[in-house]
């Protein structure tokens, strides 16, 4: 049994031992019950809660390496959830998805692209008080322009006049943003799911007009979390990424864990890829 704080630290010395990584990108933000509905909640040590299994548990963490930059959120459930947390987390999901999966004209600002994102959970009754998408940097700042995707969070009169630069840049091949919706019921969760994504030319049926498309290559290969997905309110489109998606997880993580367990380096090597694995193969079956 863990709190947050100690459960950050881990994170943070697991991510060093991977090649080329060289610290984290900012202070892990890891989180559980009410303070996951606190945003950039930051767990300390002796005042943090325990990670308990009747209980959400949100983990904001990313890491500088030479070759890059990542910043990437999970939002998990070790018990029974309840309807409302797996319904939240569900829509939040639909929404993560819909912005990833997006084809879109090259120039097109995150302004116009931020529905997609809050869509789902507009549905419900749900919004959130952040933006959807930042610019991160390549072995730089985890927040960095020019563009950016969002606009939502308040009503658009009141957007200042940096985030309005942002939110109506135009996106380009090349891009490397955020995709990172989220929900938080003030008292009892938070939910949030953040991957990282480049910008890529899209090959579309008719490819019409002088402006290329656009859509996302995804590259964050950790698995969502299957206690918390009523499966019920996903689109068939949705269900068939999420499946193909776990595959490509458990092959790209199972890889890093081999190569982690042959370096050894410490007692309980074998255990802890046993129980490594064993959740991945959990965590990754289809849907």
């Amino acid at each position: 049994v863990r709190r947050g704080a100690p459960t950050a630290d881990e994170i943070g010395r697991r991510r060093m031992a991977m090649e080329g990584c060289v610290g984290d990108s900012f202070p892990t933000i890891s989180s559980i019950g009410p303070n996951a509905a606190v945003i950039h909640y930051h767990a300390t040590h002796g005042a943090c809660s325990l990670i308990d299994r009747e209980s959400v548990y949100l983990c904001d963490t990313g890491g500088q390496y030479l070759d890059g930059t990542t910043d990437v959120t999970r939002t998990l459930h070790f018990g029974s959830p309840t309807a409302d947390e797996r319904r939240a987390y569900t829509r939040v999901l639909q929404g993560h998805l819909d912005l990833a999966l997006a084809t879109f004209p090259s120039g097109t600002s995150g302004l116009m692209l931020e529905c997609l994102a809050r869509a789902p959970g507009w549905r419900d009754g749900m919004n959130f008080l952040h933006g959807t998408g930042h610019g991160i940097g390549a072995y730089l700042n985890v927040h960095e322009g020019p563009a950016g995707i969002g606009g939502g969070a308040t009503v658009i009169g009141q957007v200042s006049e940096a985030r309005r630069r942002m939110y109506l840049y135009p996106i380009e091949a090349g891009h490397y943003l955020s995709d990172e919706p989220g929900f938080y019921l003030e008292g009892k969760f938070g939910i949030r799911i953040e991957a990282d994504l480049i910008v890529v030319e899209q090959p579309t049926h008719f490819a019409w007009g002088s402006r290329p498309y656009l859509g996302f290559r995804y590259c964050s290969p950790v698995p969502f979390c299957r206690a918390l997905i009523e499966v019920e309110l996903l689109e068939p489109r949705q269900r068939e990424w999420i499946d193909a998606f776990h595959v490509r997880c458990r092959d790209e993580v199972n890889a890093e864990l081999l190569r982690r367990a042959a370096a050894g380096g410490k007692d309980g090597v074998e255990e802890d890829l046993a129980r490594s694995q064993a959740w991945l193969w959990r965590e990754t079956q289809p849907l």
